[in-house]
């Protein structure tokens, strides 16, 4: 359950499984080490090189307490209780059998069980015995019924603990190979994914490389993220997204993307060129980290994932199977972030390749759709949208570019009326069923004010009525031409609560050397005269404000009051009739539909762009 290294002491904390009480085992001969190339004649010991799989001769240095800061070297920040767990052999969350003066893990699988593995993963085993020795072990893992301990045994005191959250820790124990006390709970993706690699590493006896060695050479302090297609501005009927599976964790494993992969020394190989970039991945060899999300990747998608579709919820087995799905997808959805910016698993030209070959497959696909007449429009990191496909099309599109790069592609949603702007990762699409999913609009932002949001809501409402035909559709655009209008004369007569009309920023400068700078932005105005009243702002705190008419204070021209501090009578409604008009524009105008914010406007005059006015 738990492993900690205090007072030269390492204690492992286990539970007995014929009366669920703790035992407390303690190894006092156990020290903690580090490893160094320093020449010496005592204490070495052999390890493989991850990168050269050369032999390689080190001098293992011992400690009882601290670390000590002048030894320069290799797996300096290791925590001590779980190298020896690493060592070891041991498994947390696992039964374990006691012989010889030594644990054992025992994840043992039913003949069905087994039977099932090779069913679903057919010949993996003569074809990538890497990948299939750690798919194997993680079906085990995660497959263990889970025992029924209570929390306070296991070192869980919280007293709000949900059946959810239990079988979450104690599949992700087994899986990562952490303490339960260090998975409960646990957000820390990173750390799951630094042990599970130095699991692999220490039982292989392979030397974990240190920060340098995994910069492969590269002073790089940024990579270029995905890509994203310039989207064909416009309104569309029956748009189909098409989205990769796990894009980036399929990338990993189907182009063999490892930190040891990555410009490999082997001449043959320098020809498998990461598409767009100056360096190689290797053909001989698969590797490690690779196969470890690869596998963990099949496991949710092919295993875990279909059970908890089929499965009873009050199951047994559909418990740990949503716990598993739920769990590896955040394993899969770091598994690129690590290699960028966390230390230890950052290795810049692992993070390029795998936003290269993402560029790479999405443009492919891109060019590919359009070579077959289905009129792409849109293209983002994983996801294509197409105008008004067959079902038929989509299928065998689907088929096409799986075989191609052997990755997941899958029919994601149908918009009924999907509406693109001209700015990227911005638009809105109404489902069939009338809902509306809305991505990255000005208009539809958290800090916008109550007001915005409610005005944008009436419009796609009027909108969701017209989404069965071009010509129903026309009628709806219409109504929204009613719905902005009146908008913009409650405005202007005042009808808006003040409360609605609140903007909310987050302060990221410091409010009081802001206050003594010569020009103020809004929020720091707002945040200047609630300090004035006696309240406390700092850095990091969110202040909400309203445009006012502007005014003298201190000698300086303020445009906005706390909402506190504010009366109707000194709102400016001119300045959010054409903020309105410029968050709106944005979604509008892409449908035809231009707005003229003049305070004599009619409703003829919302017109579209090729109309008189």
């Amino acid at each position: 359950m738990d492993a900690a290294y205090n007072n030269s002491r390492l204690t492992l904390t286990l539970i007995r499984e014929s009366d669920q009480q703790p035992i407390i085992w303690t190894d006092l001969a156990y020290r903690p080490y580090l490893l160094t190339d320093r020449q010496t004649t005592d204490n070495t010991v052999k390890k493989q090189d991850l990168f050269t799989q050369q032999e390689r001769t080190l001098t293992r240095v011992t400690y009882t307490k601290t670390r000590p800061r002048t030894v320069k070297g290799w797996e300096l920040d290791l925590d001590p209780a779980l190298g020896y767990a690493y060592d070891k052999g041991l498994r947390f969350g696992l039964t374990h059998q006691f012989q010889d003066n030594t644990w054992t893990p025992h994840a043992p699988l039913s003949p069905s069980q087994e039977s099932h593995l090779n069913t679903l993963f057919p010949n993996a085993n003569s074809k990538d015995t890497l990948k299939h020795s750690i798919l194997r072990n993680a079906y085990a893992y995660a497959t263990q019924p889970i025992p029924k301990i209570p929390a306070r045994t296991l070192g869980l005191t919280d007293s709000d603990s949900t059946e959810e959250e239990y079988y979450k820790a104690w599949t992700l124990s087994r899986l990562a190979n952490l303490p339960l006390t260090r998975t409960y709970r646990s957000h820390n993706v990173s750390e799951w994914i630094r042990s599970i690699l130095h699991t692999y590493y220490r039982t292989h006896n392979i030397l974990i490389p240190n920060t340098e060695e995994l910069r492969l050479g590269s002073t790089k302090k940024s990579v270029t993220g995905a890509l994203t297609i310039t989207p064909e501005s416009g309104t569309y009927f029956n748009m189909v997204v098409l989205d990769f599976e796990s894009l980036y964790p399929g990338i990993i494993d189907q182009y063999n993307l490892s930190y040891e992969t990555v410009k490999c020394p082997h001449t043959e190989c320098q020809g498998n060129i990461v598409p767009g970039l100056d360096y190689h991945i290797c053909t001989r060899r698969r590797g490690i980290y690779s196969a470890i999300i690869g596998s963990l990747r099949d496991l949710r998608i092919r295993h875990f994932k279909p059970l908890t579709k089929t499965l009873p919820h009050d199951s047994e087995d559909y418990k740990i199977a949503k716990a598993a799905t739920a769990i590896l997808k955040l394993f899969l959805v770091s598994s690129y972030g690590v290699t960028i910016r966390i230390h230890g698993l950052a290795s810049p030209l692992l993070g390029e390749a795998i936003t290269a070959y993402g560029r790479h497959v999405l443009q492919t696909t891109f060019d590919m759709a359009k070579d077959k007449g289905l009129r792409p429009k849109y293209g983002d990191t994983d996801s294509v949208f197409l105008d008004n496909p067959t079902e038929q099309d989509v299928k065998q599109f689907i088929q096409q570019v799986q075989g191609k790069f052997g990755l997941e592609l899958a029919h994601d949603r149908q918009y009924a009326v999907c509406v693109l702007s001209t700015a990227m990762k911005a638009y809105f699409g109404i489902l069939p069923d009338g809902r509306p999913e809305i991505k990255g609009l000005t208009v539809a932002k958290s800090n916008s004010p109550r007001f915005f949001l409610n005005t944008f809501q009436d419009c796609l409402t009027a909108l969701s009525q017209g989404r069965g035909s071009p010509e129903a559709f026309e009628q709806a655009k219409q109504q929204v031409r009613t719905v902005v209008k009146e908008a913009f004369d409650r405005l202007r007569r005042g009808q808006i609560p003040v409360e609605d009309l609140e903007y909310k920023v987050e302060i990221r400068e410091d409010p009081v050397a802001e206050s003594k700078a010569k020009t103020m932005p809004q929020p720091y105005q707002a945040a200047q005269l609630l300090r004035e009243k006696g309240t406390r702002i700092s850095r990091g705190d969110t202040v909400g404000f309203v445009k006012v008419y502007p005014f003298k204070h201190q000698g300086r021209t303020f445009t906005v009051k706390p909402l506190s501090q504010t009366r109707s009578i000194e709102v400016n409604a001119e300045d959010y009739v054409r903020n309105l008009t410029s968050s709106l524009s944005q979604t509008l105008e892409p449908m035809g539909i231009k707005l003229v914010t003049r305070a004599d406007t009619s409703l003829s005059e919302f017109t579209e762009p090729n109309e008189k006015q």
